[in-house]
């Protein structure tokens, strides 16, 4: 899509304009310093976001207090729009394309009086031109100002242009590269690495690493993703039958002390809490958006981030799923597994839960805390809600300032999340701001749309030292490394994978239908099986000579996008 010419020139001259006014440092806790008092004109800016709910007069109220902040800190009006979710993303498209037709229309009907003009002076007609238009450009002059209604004098802040489009939230992976490919948002990396360079002190470095796709596009919110999988050991029945508990590392390794312990027959103890699976095991197949069960799997181990290789193969030969699986039918058979609950009066011996720092808190004092699966972040956690400036924006510069005030400081984070102070939200007490209560509840919004979620109030009643639990999760975390995978699934492979699907439902049938004692002499003869079904064995090819291979189509997938 062709750029409109003057905006071109016009983001030129802001560039320009602006060189010289230095780059506010906000305040780590709430406010932002003034701007200093340099020449910048007046100017409006839009903004849009997807709401769970809101009144016109929540919106007058949040917009009212927005206004307040950013015309006194930066001489930015903003132009706030609130659009149901469902319909958020068909509107931000709609806008687009009428800006970008209404260009195309100007650009055609410009193309077509250049060819007439052409053609009648090809004919020796004369014919005045008419003169072009002035491009628009940004000036710095005296502001228009106006007398409100209490006699004040005050800044007139310009109306939005009819071409004009500047903050929204991308809200998919698909669309962020629809916007980029299509030449609609605008790229980052300049004003990242200058003046809005803050955000990358205040940003999880992962988030602003994936959004770099040949370049930064948008600006993620950060958030605390995932949860943890946690491995209890009992301290007392360690002690109690003398096993060493810097052993007991893993649920395979702690198959002997269960047996153990299920064997004393020890009234109100549970030996395993509830069935373990092998921890995140990715499988390839038709489905994959759901990670429905397939021969052929990858296991994501606590060491992988999102660059890492993790290839197709056959999940019996991934030796901590089989392993796995024999060692709970044999624990299953021998009733030593519960059903995931504790009653009151009841203990366990190994259990995994799941959750945040704070559940491992709660087990701490009984029960040995291993990680056994850490927080993974996903492709919804980069790519669900990003800012991003539109290449219809009036400027970029002036965009990016305010994203950067909404990752970096609590004042403005906080009106766009919970509303208006003293008409949504305020403090719990004119003494206590450390925490806030919500005073009316129609202004609903979802806390990782509308900025980084660290510079806000967890929720009504909690304190900020809420958050440190998500920012440890951040930094345990691992990154998925099938984000932005396209899954195995192409144009011309459906039927073969759909024939994988029905291959994978025999296999698990018998795998499931297997005894302990049977498992591993079937789990040898499976693994011969695969090698040598010619139908599994092209599937997982690495010779480059099967054009159906998975194998060979996840590795160009990975070669393309993390290049050794």
């Amino acid at each position: 899509m062709k750029k409109l010419i003057s905006l071109a020139l016009a983001a030129i001259l802001l560039l320009g304009v602006f060189a010289g006014c230095n780059r506010v440092n906000m305040d780590e806790d709430v406010e932002a310093a003034d701007t200093e008092a340099t020449s910048r004109i007046a100017m409006t800016l839009t903004l849009w976001l997807p709401t769970d709910g809101a009144t016109d007069e929540d919106i007058e109220a949040v917009s009212a207090a927005i206004n307040r902040l950013t015309q006194a800190k930066y001489d930015t009006a903003i132009d706030f729009k609130l659009i149901p979710r469902a319909q958020y993303a068909d509107a931000v498209d709609a806008r687009l394309n009428e800006i970008t037709t209404m260009i195309e229309e100007e650009e055609a009907a410009a193309e077509a009086r250049r060819k007439e003009l052409k053609e009648l002076k090809a004919q020796g007609i004369t014919v005045e031109e008419e003169p072009e238009e002035e491009e628009e450009a940004v000036v710095v002059e005296e502001e228009e100002t106006i007398v409100n209604e209490l006699g004040i004098t005050i800044t007139k802040y310009p109306e939005v242009g009819e071409k004009q489009f500047d903050i929204f939230l991308v809200t998919s992976y698909k669309q962020y590269m629809d916007y980029i490919e299509n030449e609609l948002i605008q790229q980052l990396d300049g004003e990242l690495s200058g003046s809005s360079k803050l955000m990358k002190t205040y940003i999880y470095p992962t988030y602003l690493e994936l959004a770099n796709v040949q370049g930064t596009y948008g600006v993620p919110n950060n958030h605390p993703v995932g949860e943890y999988q946690y491995l209890l050991v009992n301290k007392e029945l360690v002690d109690q039958y003398d096993y060493d508990p810097d052993s007991l590392t893993s649920v395979l390794k702690c198959q002997a002390f269960i047996e153990d312990i299920g064997n004393q027959h020890l009234d109100g103890v549970i030996p395993l809490l509830g069935e373990v699976d092998a921890a995140n095991m990715h499988y390839f197949g038709l489905n994959e958006d759901k990670n429905e069960w397939s021969v052929i799997g990858n296991q994501v181990t606590n060491s992988m981030i999102y660059s890492s290789p993790c290839i197709p193969k056959s999940v019996f030969s991934t030796n901590v799923y089989i392993n796995t699986v024999g060692m709970m039918k044999r624990l299953k058979e021998l009733g030593y597994v519960g059903d995931g609950t504790v009653k009151e009066g009841e203990k366990f011996a190994v259990g995994v839960v799941s959750g945040d720092p704070s559940v491992a808190a709660q087990y701490e004092d009984e029960y040995y805390v291993r990680i056994y699966a850490k927080p993974m972040m996903k492709e919804e956690d980069v790519f669900g809600a990003m800012f991003a400036v539109s290449s219809y924006s009036k400027s970029l510069a002036r965009s990016m300032e305010i994203i950067t005030y909404l990752n970096t400081s609590t004042d403005l984070r906080t009106i766009l999340q919970y509303g208006a102070q003293g008409v949504h939200w305020d403090y719990t007490s004119e003494d206590n701001h450390d925490t806030i209560k919500i005073l009316k509840d129609s202004y609903k919004m979802r806390l990782t749309d509308t900025g980084n979620v660290y510079m806000t109030y967890p929720g009504p009643g909690r304190p900020m030292s809420d958050w440190d639990a998500g920012k440890q999760m951040n930094l345990d975390m691992i990154s998925d490394p099938f984000m932005k995978f396209p899954g195995v699934l192409t144009e011309n492979n459906k039927e073969l994978l759909e024939q994988l699907v029905e291959v994978s439902k025999q296999y698990k049938e018998r795998l499931d239908a297997l005894t302990s004692e049977e498992y591993d002499d079937a789990i040898t003869e499976i693994k011969k099986e695969i090698k040598n079904d010619p139908f599994l064995k092209g599937l997982l090819d690495n010779t480059g000579e099967d054009p159906n291979s998975i194998l060979q189509f996840y590795n160009d997938w990975h070669d393309e996008n993390y290049p050794s």
